[in-house]
C-alpha cells in the first residue's frame, strides 16, 4: 500500500500543477497542501495497519513537487534546469521501487486492484512526462528544446504530451496481459513514423552542433518512456 499511495500522491500532485497557468502560485500551493492533508488523513483512517503510509507518501509528493518545479525552470529564474533537479525524476522511481519491495517483502500489504490501476494510469500521464524529460535533461538535451514534450517548435500542437501518456498506458496494459507482440509492433510503428525526421537530421552537415541529435533524443526519450511503462506493468503484476 505504501508504494501505491506514493504513486497516487505524486501523480495527483503533478495533475494539480497543470493549473499553474490559470491560478496564482499561492492558490496552487494551497490546493496542493489541501490534497496532501486529505490524503494523509484518509490513509490514517482507512488504511490499516499502515495508516502512517499516507504521511510518508505526502512527504515524497511534496519533495517531488518542489524539486520538479525547480527542474522545469521559469522566466523568473532566468536559468536552465540543473542536473540536481533533473535527478529528482530518477529519485522518485527509486523511492517507489523501494516502497514496492517493502510492501511485498516486509509489510506483505494487499492493494485494491482498482486503486492500483487508477494510481498507475494517473502516474503514467503528467508524471511520466516529467520523468522522461528528466532523463532527456540528464542525457544532455538542451533545456529549451521541444523534444521532451514531443511538440513541434513554434506550434500550438503539443501532441507528445498526449501521445506519450497514451503510449505508456497501452504498453502497461499490454505487458500485464502478455501481448508482447503488440508491444513490439507499437514500438516499431513509432520508429517508422519518426524515421523521416531522424533521417533528415542525420543528413545535416556533421559540423553543425545539432546534427544527429534527433536520433539520440528519440532513442533516449522512447527508452525512458517504454521503461517506465514496463515498470508500471511489472508493479501491476506484483500486486495482482
Amino acid at each position: 500500500m505504501l508504494a501505491v499511495l506514493t504513486i497516487v500522491a505524486v501523480a495527483v500532485t503533478d495533475l494539480i500543477a497543470l493549473a499553474q497557468s490559470r491560478v496564482s502560485t499561492k492558490v496552487l500551493q494551497f490546493i496542493q497542501l489541501g490534497w496532501w492533508v486529505a490524503l494523509a488523513v484518509a490513509a490514517a483512517i482507512w488504511v490499516r495497519p499502515e495508516g502512517w503510509a499516507g504521511a510518508v507518501a505526502v512527504v515524497v509528493a511534496a519533495a517531488w513537487y518542489y524539486g520538479a518545479e525547480r527542474m522545469g525552470g521559469s522566466a523568473q529564474q532566468q536559468r536552465s534546469p540543473s542536473d540536481i533537479y533533473a535527478w529528482t525524476g530518477v529519485g522518485v522511481i527509486a523511492i517507489i521501487a523501494g516502497f514496492a519491495w517493502l510492501d511485498v517483502v516486509a509489510l506483505e500489504s494487499t492493494v485494491p486492484v482498482g486503486l492500483m490501476w487508477i494510481a498507475l494510469t494517473l502516474f503514467l500521464t503528467q508524471t511520466g512526462n516529467h520523468i522522461t524529460r528528466s532523463v532527456l535533461l540528464l542525457s544532455g538535451r538542451e533545456a529549451g528544446g521541444s523534444g521532451g514534450s514531443g511538440a513541434v517548435p513554434n506550434s500550438r500542437l503539443k501532441g507528445g504530451r498526449v501521445i506519450g501518456p497514451l503510449e505508456r498506458i497501452f504498453i502497461m496494459v499490454l505487458t500485464v496481459v502478455g501481448a508482447y507482440h503488440v508491444v513490439a509492433a507499437l514500438m516499431a510503428a513509432k520508429g517508422i513514423v519518426r524515421f523521416p525526421e531522424i533521417s533528415a537530421d542525420a543528413k545535416r552537415d556533421p559540423e553543425e552542433s545539432a546534427a544527429g541529435t534527433k536520433a539520440e533524443e528519440f532513442l533516449v526519450g522512447s527508452l525512458a518512456s517504454w521503461g517506465l511503462a514496463g515498470a508500471a506493468g511489472l508493479l501491476a503484476a506484483m500486486f495482482s
